[in-house]
């Protein structure tokens, strides 16, 4: 018998530096020397400005009542995770920066997780419509139907789309079909609970937004006892998708349906829960080992989108299981000791992504606007970047996937904030590196859940010229071999080589530019993209090359100054054998800039 718990790019900003510390001699001689060429060309007026650059703000969290959508507790059934907005609101801003506060859409999930919106494709928010979908697929286990007096899913789900310009998913375009827990378009279980509808377009919403030239099959069991989802489950499995996610759980483990969710080389995706740590260490079926369980944050952004902070979301699932021994993917980290498992249990959640109401999705269900959260958020972020990824293996175990991709290119650390459900309560604190409440942390691009091949490493960019970079990096490996990689600049790939370097050309001086690469194997898989490396040409009035024309300029310039020959380097700017005013005056004309 169950009992059922309650639970429901990256941007760098480039800002100009203060002056360097330098002597004050050379402090003032330099200023001095400034103020003198600035007076000969500008007629005696001095005006020297020294711009601090102003950091991003992250973007204000607004708050909103929520109500669990699945409230009611029966002995004996799961309930769905989400959690949603108990009044409408107002259609979520497309504008950047946004300040609505409405809840976060595309382009904020895209820009803060680093995600293409179609796999292999660059970081963008929305994609064109593709001339087929699939064969990317996420698969969805939900219970019983949906239903509104506003209209079908695939209404709802159309006006999301419609709204934030996204590719139609529909079941006559082949993007989106629903099925019964036995795999049939029809009878479709009827819709019982409010709760469950609000959790469907959740999901599906969610998944499409995430991956919008994946196919999505949404598989409804009967009702919501857990024989009828894992019936679901297999139904799910045989469609042989990338992922399938499951967001709905159970505080009671039922170990004889646990086979129905073990498929090597798709990726079972599991939320945590929503109430806090499991106290009793069970939260099925999130705690099975061979689930990718899915704890929750809250994600702060940038007035631009882009990621400003994660910490555990006090409403995220997660604990230490007393029904399943933790595998060895987890007894091998180098900080296993510290995670409090005594009993030697599995530690869930694996991975954490946005969940916190108040950071919630915008979805739309009816005919109006909701922000939804709850790890029933979480879990089809993830399994919607499983299929971004687009390649696991068939015998790769997703779960191991994650452990094995650990590392500061995949994910962001959340090493702040607690679901403590009690004072005093061990296993669920974060810390630096893995911790029970966050697991690995947040997906950082796609490489956590990339298998094979690998993106290449230790991407550099050389300056040339002011108007070429050169660019190198680590041979990637790949089981079926490397065919080449492709270059990315800007988010618009450049070019592709079997080698590793690569030369850039035609660059507009004084400028920064973002870099990133991929790795396609002769199968044609294409792994996820490297870290991002941000580099950029410079002036020649950039005498130290570090991208900033200020006062060291003026300092290294002045110990030229008046001198001649061969050896001046880029003191001499316009390159005429002689370091004079000239050349100050070069440097004075773009002081400042960057």
């Amino acid at each position: 018998m169950i009992r059922v718990k309650r639970r429901a790019l990256s941007l760098r900003v480039f800002a100009k530096r203060r002056p360097p510390i330098v002597s004050e001699y050379i402090r003032r001689a330099a200023y001095f020397t400034v103020a003198t060429v600035l007076c000969v060309l500008g007629g005696g007026n001095v005006a020297v400005a020294f711009a601090i650059g102003q950091r991003v703000q992250p973007e204000r969290i607004l708050s909103h009542a929520s109500h669990q959508a699945c409230a009611t507790v029966v002995i004996g059934r799961v309930r769905c995770l989400a959690t949603i907005s108990t009044t409408s609101v107002s259609a979520p801003s497309k504008i950047i920066p946004a300040t609505s506060g409405n809840g976060y859409g595309p382009t904020e999930f895209h820009a803060a997780y680093q995600l293409p919106c179609t796999p292999g494709g660059p970081v963008q928010a929305v994609c064109s419509t593709p001339s087929s979908y699939g064969s990317e697929t996420v698969a969805i286990v939900d219970a019983v139907g949906y239903s509104s007096s506003s209209g079908t899913l695939e209404s709802a789900l159309g006006s999301y789309d419609s709204y934030y310009g996204l590719p139609t998913c529909t079941v006559a375009n082949g993007c989106l079909n629903i099925l019964n827990q036995t795999g049939a378009t029809s009878p479709l279980p009827p819709n019982v609970s409010s709760g469950w509808s609000d959790e469907i377009a959740l999901d599906v919403e969610t998944v499409h937004m995430i991956c919008q030239s994946c196919k999505i099959v949404l598989v409804e069991a009967n009702d919501d006892m857990a024989d009828n989802l894992a019936q679901a489950e297999v139904t799910a499995a045989s469609l042989q998708p990338i992922a399938i996610s499951n967001s709905w759980g159970s505080t009671a483990d039922d170990p004889s349906l646990d086979g129905d969710f073990k498929y090597p080389g798709i990726a079972v995706v599991a939320a945590a829960g929503d109430d806090g740590t499991a106290s009793n260490g069970q939260s099925w079926p999130a705690d099975i080992p061979d689930v990718v369980s899915v704890a929750g944050t809250t994600l702060q952004l940038n007035t631009d989108k882009t990621w400003a902070s994660e910490t555990v979301w006090s409403g995220s699932g997660g604990g230490c299981s007393v029904a399943y021994t933790a595998p060895s993917w987890q007894t091998s980290l180098s900080d296993w000791a510290t995670q409090g498992c005594s009993s030697g249990g599995r530690a869930f959640g694996d991975i954490s992504a946005d969940a916190d109401p108040n950071t919630g999705a915008a979805i739309y269900i009816g005919s109006a606007w909701y922000i939804a959260g709850g790890t029933s958020l979480a879990t089809p972020l993830i399994a919607a970047m499983y299929a971004l990824a687009a390649n696991l293996p068939t015998s790769t175990n997703a779960v191991t996937a994650l452990y094995q991709n650990n590392s500061p290119a995949a994910f962001h650390d959340v090493t702040s904030g607690n679901d403590c459900t009690s004072s005093g309560q061990a296993n669920c604190t974060a810390a630096v590196g893995f911790d029970t409440p966050s697991g690995l942390g947040a997906p950082y691009g796609l490489g956590a859940f990339q298998a094979d091949p690998a993106p290449p490493t230790g991407l550099t960019a050389a300056y040339v010229s002011q108007t070429q970079l050169d660019l190198s990096w680590t041979a990637a490996s790949a089981s079926n071999g490397v065919a080449n990689y492709q270059i990315y600049r800007n988010g618009t790939l450049l070019g592709s080589t079997a080698g590793t370097t690569y030369t850039d050309s035609g660059l507009t001086p004084n400028t920064t530019y973002a870099y990133y690469l991929t790795t396609t194997d002769t199968k044609g898989s294409v792994s996820a993209q490297t870290l991002a490396l941000a580099s950029g040409t410079f002036l020649p009035p950039d005498i130290n090359q570090d991208g900033h024309i200020n006062l060291l300029d003026f300092s290294l310039l002045s110990s030229k100054y008046g001198l001649s020959g061969s050896n001046l380097g880029r003191s001499d700017i316009n390159h005429d054998g002689h370091v004079d005013l000239l050349d100050f005056s070069l440097l004075a004309s773009k002081y400042g800039t960057e």
